[in-house]
């Protein structure tokens, strides 16, 4: 599993930044001015600007500025619904998982018997 630190992942601010442009992109080709769609989003147009900018802002504003620009069902495709992987046996199990849990460290490295085996 690739972690968060990894060399091989786009700093986090490249990644906002993207998506700023990407909001921004989209909002001058439906012919909108800042100031409009923020307040068809409900949000402040200094808030619109920074998120443009890359410069971080909340999950919220985000929902509403797709609610704004009718793209909002997008939203949902940012995160992969995880009980539909035909790749990932774990995942067909026929109910939603509640709880993560870790094995134990005995369990991976040891080969499992009956046990009843004659001495």
């Amino acid at each position: 599993m690739t972690h968060y630190n990894s060399p091989d992942l786009r700093p986090l601010s490249v990644l906002l930044s993207d998506l700023g442009k990407q909001i921004e992109a989209y909002r001058i080709s439906r012919n909108l001015k800042q100031a409009e769609l923020a307040e068809m989003a409900g949000i402040s147009r200094s808030t619109l600007a920074r998120l443009e900018a890359g410069n971080g802002g909340t999950i919220d504003s985000l929902a509403r500025i797709m609610r704004a620009l009718e793209i909002e069902d997008r939203l949902l495709d940012v995160m992969p619904d995880a009980k539909l992987s035909p790749l990932d046996p774990r995942s067909d199990t026929g109910k939603a998982r509640q709880r993560v849990r870790k094995s134990s460290e005995g369990e991976a490295g040891e080969e499992w018997s009956w046990g009843d085996e004659a001495p």
